[in-house]
């Protein structure tokens, strides 16, 4: 209606907790080509984590906003490349997480996605992003192979 009404401050700070019982896979096909992948997602369904599948990067981070946990996981295999664009998408959201606690991977070296160079407009990337321990997790099971 054009009237102005003031932001409501539902938090004075926001936090990604370290652990989390809450995971949004993405990219699911590349269990099939990646082996530390499928080990990682059988292990959150083994531990009964909860499953978030939206489809969406925006949404899932959202919730681990507002439930202050949980890692998203979105790597890439041959017949599955990188959908999400590092400058649009993916460095973004990986700077609001990051300063609220939570951690980054390029999915490729295990580093921050915000060390990576961006090149291009529509520069393509594998994301691992949410609850530190989460993403350590991941590092070792899908980019160290352990």
């Amino acid at each position: 209606d054009g009237s102005w009404e003031p932001w409501i401050c539902s938090r004075h700070k926001v936090e990604i907790s370290p652990d989390c019982k809450i995971f949004s896979p993405a990219n699911l096909r590349a269990c099939q080509e990646v082996p530390g992948y499928k080990k990682l997602v059988d292990h959150y369904m083994t531990e009964r984590y909860t499953l978030r599948y939206s489809g969406g990067l925006v949404p899932d981070i959202y919730q681990q906003f507002t439930k202050t946990q949980g890692i998203f996981s979105n790597p890439t295999s041959p017949s599955s490349p990188a959908k999400l664009r590092l400058a649009f998408e993916a460095a973004p959201f990986a700077l609001l997480v990051e300063k609220a606690g939570g951690k980054s991977s390029d999915g490729v070296t295990g580093g921050s996605i915000l060390d990576v160079q961006i090149n291009t407009v529509d520069q393509r990337t594998a994301l691992c992003i949410g609850s530190a321990n989460e993403v350590d997790r991941f590092n070792s099971w899908v980019v160290n192979e352990e």
